[in-house]
């Protein structure tokens, strides 16, 4: 399956680089990522209001519900590393009830970044056969 995730900051930069391996994605409910990516699946970074820059594979995807603040603490101690997040991101997920943990894979950096229209909110897209990413 291939997703499109959107980005803010500098995200994609670390993870074309290699310093952010591991994706996660927080929320109060069951919104996509969670349950829908797995192992081998393709994610098309894409800046927040640009384009497409790259994209990598699914290594590996824990999920979690119900959290609380200790089960956010633990992942927070465990993965901060990977995770390339200051500590403003953690306070603003406080009240998330469940996480997608994404590790990533052979990222990969577009020659040409590839345009999709896309017009609405959402953080992250899964994306079905008839969507094509364009040049």
């Amino acid at each position: 399956m291939r997703h499109l995730a959107i980005f803010i900051g500098d995200a994609i930069d670390k993870i074309l680089r290699g310093e952010k391996t591991v994706e996660v994605r927080f929320s109060i409910s069951k919104i996509s990522p969670y349950e829908y990516v797995m192992k081998d699946d393709e994610i098309y970074l894409k800046q927040s209001g640009g384009l497409v820059i790259g994209k990598a594979k699914v290594d590996n995807v824990l999920y979690y519900e119900n959290l609380d603040g200790e089960t956010i603490g633990k992942i927070r101690r465990e993965y901060a590393n990977e995770l390339c997040v200051d500590d403003g991101f953690w306070k603003l997920r406080s009240k998330s009830k469940y996480v997608t943990l994404i590790f990533l894979k052979n990222p990969e950096r577009f020659l040409a970044p590839l345009r999709f229209s896309k017009h609405d909110r959402r953080p992250w897209v899964v994306l079905k056969d008839d969507k094509i990413l364009k040049k």
